[in-house]
Protein backbone atom coordinates (compact mmCIF):
# COMPACT_ATOMS: atom_id res chain seq x y z
CA UNK A 1 0.00 0.00 0.00
CA UNK A 2 1.39 3.22 -0.92
CA UNK A 3 1.89 5.62 2.08
CA UNK A 4 0.28 8.73 0.37
CA UNK A 5 -0.69 9.52 -3.55
CA UNK A 6 -0.24 12.84 -5.23
CA UNK A 7 -3.15 14.72 -5.34
CA UNK A 8 -4.29 17.55 -7.35
CA UNK A 9 -1.69 20.54 -7.44
CA UNK A 10 1.23 18.18 -6.42
CA UNK A 11 0.35 18.07 -2.73
CA UNK A 12 -0.03 14.97 -1.33
CA UNK A 13 -2.68 13.39 0.18
CA UNK A 14 -3.15 12.17 3.57
CA UNK A 15 -4.06 8.59 4.48
CA UNK A 16 -7.37 8.17 6.80
CA UNK A 17 -7.04 6.32 10.19
CA UNK A 18 -8.09 3.01 8.92
CA UNK A 19 -5.70 3.04 6.07
CA UNK A 20 -2.83 4.13 7.86
CA UNK A 21 -3.36 1.31 10.38
CA UNK A 22 -3.82 -1.04 7.52
CA UNK A 23 -0.07 0.08 6.40
CA UNK A 24 1.25 -0.10 9.74
CA UNK A 25 0.38 -3.74 10.20
CA UNK A 26 1.23 -4.82 6.91
CA UNK A 27 4.76 -3.25 7.57
CA UNK A 28 4.96 -4.60 10.92
CA UNK A 29 3.90 -8.23 10.03
CA UNK A 30 6.31 -8.13 7.56
CA UNK A 31 9.37 -6.48 10.19
CA UNK A 32 8.10 -9.31 12.75
CA UNK A 33 8.36 -12.56 10.15
CA UNK A 34 11.86 -11.08 8.82
CA UNK A 35 13.56 -10.14 12.00
CA UNK A 36 11.38 -11.66 15.08
CA UNK A 37 8.81 -9.89 17.34
CA UNK A 38 11.32 -9.23 19.62
CA UNK A 39 14.09 -7.57 17.37
CA UNK A 40 11.39 -5.16 16.05
CA UNK A 41 10.36 -1.05 17.82
CA UNK A 42 8.03 0.25 17.18
CA UNK A 43 10.31 3.23 15.13
CA UNK A 44 11.16 0.28 12.81
CA UNK A 45 7.58 0.14 11.69
CA UNK A 46 7.52 4.07 11.93
CA UNK A 47 10.46 4.29 9.63
CA UNK A 48 9.64 1.38 6.78
CA UNK A 49 5.80 3.60 6.36
CA UNK A 50 7.78 7.20 6.89
CA UNK A 51 6.26 8.54 10.25
CA UNK A 52 7.38 9.06 13.55
CA UNK A 53 7.47 6.47 16.25
CA UNK A 54 4.76 8.56 18.25
CA UNK A 55 2.43 8.88 14.79
CA UNK A 56 2.66 5.00 15.74
CA UNK A 57 0.86 5.26 19.27
CA UNK A 58 -2.40 6.74 17.93
CA UNK A 59 -3.04 3.61 16.04
CA UNK A 60 -1.55 1.21 18.63
CA UNK A 61 -1.11 0.89 22.42
CA UNK A 62 2.54 -0.85 22.23
CA UNK A 63 4.46 -3.10 20.37
CA UNK A 64 2.24 -6.25 21.52
CA UNK A 65 -0.63 -4.44 20.33
CA UNK A 66 0.58 -3.75 16.71
CA UNK A 67 1.55 -7.84 16.82
CA UNK A 68 -2.26 -8.66 17.29
CA UNK A 69 -3.26 -5.96 14.76
CA UNK A 70 -0.88 -7.62 12.24
CA UNK A 71 -1.89 -11.22 13.03
CA UNK A 72 -5.61 -10.16 13.30
CA UNK A 73 -6.30 -8.19 9.89
CA UNK A 74 -4.07 -11.35 8.02
CA UNK A 75 -6.58 -13.74 9.29
CA UNK A 76 -9.40 -10.79 8.10
CA UNK A 77 -7.48 -11.43 4.71
CA UNK A 78 -8.30 -14.95 4.43
CA UNK A 79 -11.91 -14.62 5.87
CA UNK A 80 -12.44 -12.01 3.40
CA UNK A 81 -10.86 -14.47 1.16
CA UNK A 82 -13.51 -16.67 1.55
CA UNK A 83 -16.63 -14.39 1.80
CA UNK A 84 -16.02 -13.76 -1.98
CA UNK A 85 -15.43 -17.26 -2.82
CA UNK A 86 -18.43 -18.36 -0.87
CA UNK A 87 -20.35 -20.08 -4.19
CA UNK A 88 -17.39 -20.94 -6.07
CA UNK A 89 -16.13 -24.11 -6.27
CA UNK A 90 -12.90 -25.36 -3.96
CA UNK A 91 -10.52 -25.10 -6.80
CA UNK A 92 -11.45 -21.33 -7.51
CA UNK A 93 -11.15 -20.87 -3.18
CA UNK A 94 -7.32 -22.68 -3.38
CA UNK A 95 -6.55 -20.56 -6.28
CA UNK A 96 -7.42 -17.16 -4.73
CA UNK A 97 -5.32 -18.29 -1.36
CA UNK A 98 -2.66 -18.98 -3.38
CA UNK A 99 -2.65 -15.37 -5.15
CA UNK A 100 -3.49 -13.95 -0.79
CA UNK A 101 -0.02 -15.80 0.19
CA UNK A 102 1.80 -14.74 -2.86
CA UNK A 103 1.39 -11.09 -1.38
CA UNK A 104 1.11 -12.16 1.93
CA UNK A 105 3.73 -14.97 2.68
CA UNK A 106 4.51 -13.93 6.32
CA UNK A 107 0.82 -14.86 7.57
CA UNK A 108 0.77 -18.20 8.59
CA UNK A 109 4.60 -17.47 10.16
CA UNK A 110 2.90 -14.93 12.17
CA UNK A 111 0.34 -16.85 13.84
CA UNK A 112 2.98 -19.52 14.34
CA UNK A 113 6.00 -18.29 15.62
CA UNK A 114 5.11 -14.60 16.96
CA UNK A 115 1.61 -14.96 18.53
CA UNK A 116 4.37 -16.95 21.06
CA UNK A 117 5.08 -13.58 22.17
CA UNK A 118 1.93 -12.45 23.40
CA UNK A 119 0.10 -11.96 26.35
CA UNK A 120 -2.52 -15.08 27.07
CA UNK A 121 -5.67 -13.13 26.61
CA UNK A 122 -4.22 -11.55 23.25
CA UNK A 123 -3.54 -15.64 22.28
CA UNK A 124 -6.83 -16.72 22.60
CA UNK A 125 -8.29 -13.98 21.13
CA UNK A 126 -6.00 -14.49 18.15
CA UNK A 127 -6.91 -18.40 18.58
CA UNK A 128 -10.40 -18.17 18.43
CA UNK A 129 -10.08 -16.32 14.95
CA UNK A 130 -7.80 -18.76 14.29
CA UNK A 131 -9.83 -21.38 14.71
CA UNK A 132 -13.35 -19.91 13.43
CA UNK A 133 -11.13 -19.14 9.92
CA UNK A 134 -9.90 -23.16 10.32
CA UNK A 135 -13.72 -24.38 11.06
CA UNK A 136 -14.50 -22.39 7.78
CA UNK A 137 -12.01 -24.23 5.17
CA UNK A 138 -12.52 -27.50 6.84
CA UNK A 139 -16.73 -26.72 5.89
CA UNK A 140 -15.74 -25.70 2.61
CA UNK A 141 -14.16 -29.14 2.03
CA UNK A 142 -16.83 -31.25 3.75
CA UNK A 143 -19.29 -29.62 1.43
CA UNK A 144 -16.79 -30.77 -1.60
CA UNK A 145 -16.07 -34.48 0.33
CA UNK A 146 -18.75 -35.16 2.82
CA UNK A 147 -17.34 -37.73 3.15
CA UNK A 148 -14.49 -36.98 5.28
CA UNK A 149 -14.19 -36.94 9.13
CA UNK A 150 -13.66 -33.44 10.63
CA UNK A 151 -10.77 -34.47 12.00
CA UNK A 152 -9.59 -35.88 8.72
CA UNK A 153 -10.52 -32.69 6.41
CA UNK A 154 -8.46 -30.69 9.53
CA UNK A 155 -5.23 -32.86 8.91
CA UNK A 156 -5.64 -31.91 5.51
CA UNK A 157 -6.57 -28.37 4.99
CA UNK A 158 -3.36 -27.50 7.57
CA UNK A 159 -1.45 -29.76 5.20
CA UNK A 160 -3.10 -27.24 2.19
CA UNK A 161 -2.68 -24.37 4.21
CA UNK A 162 0.98 -24.94 5.00
CA UNK A 163 2.25 -25.42 1.15
CA UNK A 164 0.40 -22.03 0.45
CA UNK A 165 2.54 -20.71 2.73
CA UNK A 166 5.57 -22.71 2.25
CA UNK A 167 8.59 -20.24 1.93
CA UNK A 168 9.12 -17.38 -1.22
CA UNK A 169 11.41 -18.90 -3.96
CA UNK A 170 13.91 -16.60 -5.19
CA UNK A 171 12.46 -13.67 -7.61
CA UNK A 172 14.22 -15.56 -10.74
CA UNK A 173 11.19 -18.14 -10.50
CA UNK A 174 8.66 -16.60 -12.20
CA UNK A 175 5.57 -15.51 -10.07
CA UNK A 176 2.76 -17.73 -11.83
CA UNK A 177 4.54 -20.71 -11.80
CA UNK A 178 4.86 -20.55 -7.97
CA UNK A 179 1.28 -20.00 -7.09
CA UNK A 180 0.57 -22.52 -10.09
CA UNK A 181 2.72 -25.26 -8.47
CA UNK A 182 1.59 -24.62 -4.92
CA UNK A 183 -1.99 -24.03 -5.74
CA UNK A 184 -1.88 -27.32 -7.66
CA UNK A 185 -0.23 -28.84 -4.58
CA UNK A 186 -2.80 -27.98 -2.64
CA UNK A 187 -5.52 -29.04 -4.16
CA UNK A 188 -3.95 -32.58 -4.68
CA UNK A 189 -3.97 -32.69 -0.94
CA UNK A 190 -7.26 -31.57 -0.62
CA UNK A 191 -8.55 -34.67 -2.74
CA UNK A 192 -6.32 -37.69 -1.45
CA UNK A 193 -8.10 -40.48 -0.43
CA UNK A 194 -6.00 -41.17 2.49
CA UNK A 195 -7.09 -44.43 3.69
CA UNK A 196 -6.72 -45.76 0.05
CA UNK A 197 -3.23 -44.12 -0.15
CA UNK A 198 -2.16 -45.30 3.19
CA UNK A 199 -2.48 -49.10 1.53
CA UNK A 200 0.49 -48.49 -1.13
CA UNK A 201 2.60 -46.42 1.34
CA UNK A 202 5.67 -48.45 2.20
CA UNK A 203 7.40 -47.58 4.84
CA UNK A 204 11.12 -47.92 4.45
CA UNK A 205 13.50 -47.41 7.54
CA UNK A 206 11.33 -49.18 10.28
CA UNK A 207 9.21 -47.81 12.84
CA UNK A 208 9.21 -44.21 14.67
CA UNK A 209 11.24 -44.56 17.35
CA UNK A 210 12.25 -41.87 20.02
CA UNK A 211 15.27 -39.21 20.23
CA UNK A 212 18.30 -40.87 22.41
CA UNK A 213 17.97 -40.41 25.37
CA UNK A 214 20.83 -38.07 27.07
CA UNK A 215 24.06 -39.47 28.57
CA UNK A 216 25.39 -36.42 29.86
CA UNK A 217 24.80 -33.64 32.60
CA UNK A 218 25.33 -31.04 29.34
CA UNK A 219 23.09 -33.29 27.15
CA UNK A 220 20.52 -33.07 29.64
CA UNK A 221 20.76 -28.94 29.79
CA UNK A 222 20.25 -29.00 26.28
CA UNK A 223 17.78 -30.79 26.10
CA UNK A 224 15.58 -29.24 28.81
CA UNK A 225 16.65 -26.15 26.51
CA UNK A 226 15.29 -27.38 23.16
CA UNK A 227 11.79 -28.13 25.12
CA UNK A 228 11.25 -24.78 26.51
CA UNK A 229 12.43 -23.10 23.14
CA UNK A 230 10.13 -25.21 21.15
CA UNK A 231 7.33 -24.20 23.31
CA UNK A 232 8.02 -20.66 24.11
CA UNK A 233 10.21 -19.40 21.97
CA UNK A 234 14.09 -18.70 22.31
CA UNK A 235 13.15 -14.82 22.98
CA UNK A 236 10.79 -15.95 25.98
CA UNK A 237 13.68 -18.09 27.76
CA UNK A 238 16.25 -17.41 29.95
CA UNK A 239 19.28 -19.02 31.40
CA UNK A 240 17.62 -19.20 34.56
CA UNK A 241 14.45 -20.63 33.43
CA UNK A 242 16.86 -23.14 32.04
CA UNK A 243 19.06 -24.27 34.91
CA UNK A 244 15.73 -24.48 36.56
CA UNK A 245 14.01 -26.56 34.60
CA UNK A 246 17.21 -29.15 34.44
CA UNK A 247 17.50 -28.55 37.79
CA UNK A 248 20.86 -26.50 38.12
CA UNK A 249 21.55 -23.60 39.88
CA UNK A 250 22.71 -20.47 37.85
CA UNK A 251 26.53 -20.84 38.42
CA UNK A 252 26.39 -24.19 37.76
CA UNK A 253 25.20 -23.91 34.22
CA UNK A 254 27.83 -21.84 32.77
CA UNK A 255 30.06 -24.99 33.23
CA UNK A 256 28.67 -25.99 29.72
CA UNK A 257 27.71 -23.06 28.30
CA UNK A 258 28.67 -19.60 28.21
CA UNK A 259 25.39 -17.76 27.10
CA UNK A 260 22.18 -18.72 25.66
CA UNK A 261 23.21 -18.30 21.84
CA UNK A 262 25.70 -20.88 22.62
CA UNK A 263 23.01 -23.44 23.97
CA UNK A 264 20.66 -22.65 20.75
CA UNK A 265 23.65 -22.88 18.27
CA UNK A 266 24.38 -26.29 20.25
CA UNK A 267 20.73 -27.17 19.73
CA UNK A 268 20.68 -26.70 15.76
CA UNK A 269 24.06 -28.62 15.69
CA UNK A 270 22.41 -31.18 17.55
CA UNK A 271 19.53 -31.32 14.36
CA UNK A 272 21.95 -31.23 11.78
CA UNK A 273 24.48 -33.89 13.17
CA UNK A 274 21.61 -36.35 13.87
CA UNK A 275 19.55 -35.61 10.08
CA UNK A 276 23.31 -35.96 8.63
CA UNK A 277 24.32 -39.45 10.61
CA UNK A 278 20.67 -40.85 9.29
CA UNK A 279 21.23 -40.09 6.01
CA UNK A 280 24.63 -40.94 5.84
CA UNK A 281 23.19 -44.73 7.88
CA UNK A 282 21.02 -44.75 5.00
CA UNK A 283 23.07 -43.60 1.50
CA UNK A 284 25.30 -46.87 2.57
CA UNK A 285 22.72 -49.22 1.45
CA UNK A 286 21.20 -46.91 -0.96
CA UNK A 287 23.98 -44.38 -2.44
CA UNK A 288 20.95 -42.58 -4.24
CA UNK A 289 17.83 -42.80 -2.31
CA UNK A 290 14.67 -42.86 -4.45
CA UNK A 291 12.35 -39.80 -3.74
CA UNK A 292 10.03 -42.25 -1.18
CA UNK A 293 13.16 -43.16 0.20
CA UNK A 294 14.31 -39.38 0.77
CA UNK A 295 11.17 -38.66 2.19
CA UNK A 296 10.13 -41.46 4.74
CA UNK A 297 14.00 -40.60 6.33
CA UNK A 298 13.11 -37.35 6.81
CA UNK A 299 9.65 -37.64 8.29
CA UNK A 300 10.72 -40.24 10.38
CA UNK A 301 13.37 -37.67 11.39
CA UNK A 302 11.20 -35.12 12.28
CA UNK A 303 8.60 -37.60 13.91
CA UNK A 304 11.69 -38.60 16.36
CA UNK A 305 13.00 -34.99 16.79
CA UNK A 306 9.97 -33.19 17.24
CA UNK A 307 11.23 -30.23 19.67
CA UNK A 308 14.59 -29.62 17.79
CA UNK A 309 12.26 -29.62 14.16
CA UNK A 310 10.42 -26.64 15.98
CA UNK A 311 12.83 -24.18 16.94
CA UNK A 312 14.89 -25.14 13.64
CA UNK A 313 11.96 -23.75 11.64
CA UNK A 314 10.82 -21.26 14.35
CA UNK A 315 14.48 -19.77 15.90
CA UNK A 316 16.75 -19.68 13.09
CA UNK A 317 16.60 -15.68 12.51
CA UNK A 318 18.35 -15.84 16.71
CA UNK A 319 21.43 -17.63 15.55
CA UNK A 320 24.74 -15.53 14.44
CA UNK A 321 24.84 -14.47 10.74
CA UNK A 322 27.52 -16.96 9.59
CA UNK A 323 25.47 -19.67 10.89
CA UNK A 324 22.34 -19.09 9.21
CA UNK A 325 24.15 -19.01 6.29
CA UNK A 326 25.28 -22.35 6.94
CA UNK A 327 21.22 -23.46 7.55
CA UNK A 328 20.19 -22.02 4.39
CA UNK A 329 22.85 -23.77 2.44
CA UNK A 330 21.59 -27.14 4.08
CA UNK A 331 17.81 -26.39 2.77
CA UNK A 332 19.25 -25.68 -0.16
CA UNK A 333 21.44 -28.43 -0.78
CA UNK A 334 18.25 -30.30 0.35
CA UNK A 335 16.18 -28.93 -2.18
CA UNK A 336 18.57 -29.30 -4.77
CA UNK A 337 18.42 -33.27 -4.01
CA UNK A 338 14.80 -33.44 -3.63
CA UNK A 339 14.16 -31.91 -7.16
CA UNK A 340 16.88 -33.93 -8.66
CA UNK A 341 15.42 -36.58 -7.18
CA UNK A 342 11.60 -35.34 -8.70
CA UNK A 343 12.92 -34.85 -12.52
CA UNK A 344 15.17 -38.12 -12.14
CA UNK A 345 11.54 -40.07 -11.26
CA UNK A 346 9.58 -38.03 -13.71
CA UNK A 347 11.54 -36.16 -16.56
CA UNK A 348 7.98 -34.69 -17.64
CA UNK A 349 8.40 -32.12 -14.37
CA UNK A 350 10.99 -29.64 -14.71
CA UNK A 351 13.64 -28.56 -12.58
CA UNK A 352 11.77 -25.07 -11.46
CA UNK A 353 8.58 -26.85 -10.53
CA UNK A 354 10.35 -29.47 -9.24
CA UNK A 355 12.27 -27.05 -6.82
CA UNK A 356 9.25 -24.86 -5.59
CA UNK A 357 7.16 -28.78 -5.03
CA UNK A 358 10.54 -29.50 -2.68
CA UNK A 359 10.22 -26.40 -0.57
CA UNK A 360 6.73 -27.11 -0.28
CA UNK A 361 6.67 -30.95 1.02
CA UNK A 362 9.33 -29.88 3.09
CA UNK A 363 7.54 -27.64 5.06
CA UNK A 364 4.37 -29.39 5.37
CA UNK A 365 6.61 -32.98 6.62
CA UNK A 366 8.05 -29.84 9.30
CA UNK A 367 4.28 -27.97 10.19
CA UNK A 368 2.31 -31.65 10.24
CA UNK A 369 5.11 -32.78 12.89
CA UNK A 370 5.14 -29.71 14.92
CA UNK A 371 1.43 -28.12 15.49
CA UNK A 372 -1.38 -29.58 17.29
CA UNK A 373 -1.59 -32.92 18.03
CA UNK A 374 -1.05 -34.57 14.57
CA UNK A 375 2.05 -36.34 15.56
CA UNK A 376 -0.17 -38.83 17.46
CA UNK A 377 -2.56 -40.15 15.15
CA UNK A 378 -2.05 -43.77 15.09
CA UNK A 379 -0.57 -43.48 10.87
CA UNK A 380 0.67 -40.17 11.14
CA UNK A 381 3.90 -41.12 9.45
CA UNK A 382 2.29 -42.86 6.40
CA UNK A 383 -0.46 -40.26 6.42
CA UNK A 384 2.66 -37.20 6.34
CA UNK A 385 4.58 -39.29 3.30
CA UNK A 386 1.45 -39.84 1.31
CA UNK A 387 0.62 -35.95 1.64
CA UNK A 388 4.72 -35.08 0.92
CA UNK A 389 4.57 -37.40 -1.96
CA UNK A 390 1.55 -35.94 -3.47
CA UNK A 391 3.29 -32.68 -3.86
CA UNK A 392 6.14 -33.72 -5.26
CA UNK A 393 4.92 -35.76 -7.76
CA UNK A 394 1.65 -34.48 -9.04
CA UNK A 395 -0.62 -37.63 -7.88
CA UNK A 396 -3.39 -37.45 -5.77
Amino acid sequence: MAATGAAAGGARQRLTAAERRAQLTEAAARRFERDGYPRVSLADVAADVGVTAPAVYRHFKNKQDLLVGAILDGLDLVERTLARTAGDSLEDLVVAMADLMMDRRYLWALFQREARFLAPESQASIRRQFDRVIGKLVRRLRQHRPELAPDEARLLITAATSALASPAMPKSVPRALVSGELAGSAMRILNLQLEKCLAKVETRGGSITHAPSPNSRRDELLESAIGLFFRRGYAGVSLDDIGASAGLAGPSLYHHFNTKTDILVAAFSRATERLTEEYDLRSKATPTPALAELVGMYTDFCLRNRELVGIYVSDVSYLPPDLQRQIRAVLRQRVAEWADAVTTENSEIGLRPARVRSHAALTVIDDLVRLGRFHVRPNVAAEIRVVAMSILTGNA
